[in-house]
């Protein structure tokens, strides 16, 4: 009977089917088989006779059943099985249950579990054993089938997320008076941690209109960083609207993420710079970040925005230290997360702070687009057939006049 419907209809409506027919050859109450997943069960037929239990009970009942059949790799026999339900004002039977693993090259990839009422004299228990065997072949294409379409799916969601998340970056670069900008993000999975923005402010006191950058990055990759990316920059982006100095911004944001961040065992560092067109004075404090590389367009000597500061997460109560730079007519700065010096080449070199320098230094004279792609190139020729291990994200601000 098995074999006949597998070989017309190999599908999860097919097995449901074969959970209907095995409960009325055995005259049982209740049948269902079960695929085994990597982290956990998943129930792929389930039939239980009209009037019989009801369907939490069972369904509870069931999944423990079947759980320890597939941990065990083992028959299971059980007597008595009370649900302490009541049926039409009637206190219901106690159940048998026999559960058998499913085992197809040499692995266990589900189980079939048949209840029943009354007592079992052999003849279940062996006839169950044989559906078991004739399901192994079915099952088997079923569960790759099952794990493909999982992973498609899976594999669409991811792409739907990363569309959302890019969505989340700047569309446009803002128009400053007197600079240049320009930014690029490669997450290294469908989507990351690393965060930039770039973010008109609002300063009621002077008048002026600053800009605020922003370069983030969470501890880890892929989902849960990207949630809590996301839960970051809504953050942010009110804190900074504000054009509060950057030391308090990171206060503040830190004191409204500390409750996710610690619950989660997560934490994020990020650099945030607020810049001031009229004077060209550049503040800005670090959660815990990469310290940006400053090239001086009169010289061309290179160096880093040194400052410290405990990354986002680590206390309830933070205070930063508050910097600030003065620019001047051809500067760059250049903002960046740890992937853009922790990429490494086939021999696990990596590009380090050393070549980022070296090709802000050789291409200082290009405008800011053909930096940025030019930094980019030289990145990927470096890594070559390298996997990409974190996400890259830089941030490049140039002052024109």
């Amino acid at each position: 009977m098995v074999y006949r419907l597998l070989l017309e209809d190999n599908s999860e409506t097919t097995y449901a089917v074969i959970c209907k027919e095995v409960c009325r050859e055995f005259n049982s109450c209740c049948c269902s088989i079960w695929l085994k997943e990597i982290n956990g069960q998943q129930r792929l037929a389930y039939f239980e006779e009209k009037g019989s239990f009801d369907d939490l009970t069972i369904s509870n009942l069931d999944f423990e059943v079947s759980k320890s059949v597939m941990e065990n790799n083992s028959l299971l026999t059980v007597e008595n099985l009370h649900t302490d339900r009541r049926f039409s004002g009637v206190k219901t039977p106690p159940l048998g249950a026999i559960g058998v693993p499913i085992v197809a090259r040499n692995s266990v990839i589900g189980c079939i579990i048949l209840y029943h009422k009354g007592r079992d004299n052999g003849v279940l228990t062996d006839g169950v054993k044989r559906i078991a065997e004739n399901l192994a072949m079915g099952l088997d294409q079923v569960k790759y089938n099952f794990t493909t379409a999982r992973q498609e799916k899976l594999h669409k969601e991811l792409e739907i997320a990363r569309s959302i998340q890019q969505s989340l970056l700047p569309k446009h670069m803002p128009r400053v008076q007197g600079i240049r900008l320009g930014a690029r993000t490669i997450p290294a999975y469908e989507i990351g941690g690393d965060y930039y923005d770039l973010i008109i402010t609002d300063d009621h006191i002077t008048g002026n209109n600053n800009l605020g950058i922003a370069v983030g990055d969470v501890m880890g990759k892929g989902i849960p960083a990207a949630l809590l990316m996301a839960v970051a920059r809504t953050v942010i982006r009110l804190v900074a609207k504000r054009s509060l100095p950057p030391n308090e911004v990171l206060s503040e944001i830190n004191r409204s993420l500390f409750p996710d961040l610690s619950s989660q065992g997560m934490f994020l560092t990020m650099f945030y710079a607020l810049y001031n067109p009229p004077q060209k004075a550049l503040l800005y404090s670090t959660a815990g970040h990469n310290p940006p590389l400053i090239l001086e367009g009169s010289s061309g000597k290179i160096g880093l925005l040194r400052c410290r500061g405990i990354f986002i997460g680590g206390r309830p109560e933070l205070s930063y230290t508050l910097h600030s730079r003065k620019l001047k007519q051809g500067d760059i700065v250049l903002f960046y997360t740890d992937g853009l010096t922790e990429a490494r080449n086939p021999t696990g070199e990596r590009f380090d702070i050393r070549r980022v320098a070296e090709v802000l230094k050789e291409y200082r004279h290009c405008d800011v687009p053909a930096l940025i792609d030019c930094l980019s190139l030289r990145l990927m020729q470096f890594m070559g057939e390298t996997e990409q291990s974190d996400d890259i994200t830089f941030v490049i601000l140039k002052i024109e006049d």
